[in-house]
């Protein structure tokens, strides 16, 4: 009998490639960069009247540093719920075929 779970499995895996490479994408990475660069620019608009001091750059380096951070977590979360998204798929698609092969053996 020909296994009815693999499509699923193909389809999984696929849909796990696809979204990584999403993620991974130049596009996505100068959306971020974009992103950063804007919210730089407000904050320099914001801070504009301010005199420049070391307070002030330490404030821009922070900012970008926690921007740097949240998008590399965002990216790392992401990347996990593919994999479980991956694996619950898989071992549902296992789970089936052991059961339509309970029933095909009656």
């Amino acid at each position: 009998m020909q296994d009815l779970t693999q499509p699923f499995i193909k389809l999984s895996a696929a849909n796990a490639e696809l979204i990584t490479r999403f993620a991974q994408s130049q596009d996505m990475t100068d959306l971020v960069n974009t992103s950063a660069q804007k919210y730089l620019e407000l904050a320099q608009k914001a801070f504009g009247g301010a005199a420049a001091s070391g307070a002030q750059a330490d404030l821009i380096r922070s900012l970008t540093e926690n921007y740097s951070t949240f998008a590399r977590e965002h990216a790392e979360s992401l990347m996990g719920i593919v994999a479980e998204a991956q694996a619950q798929m898989t071992q549902q698609a296992a789970d089936a075929s052991k059961i339509m092969n309970r029933t095909d053996s009656r």
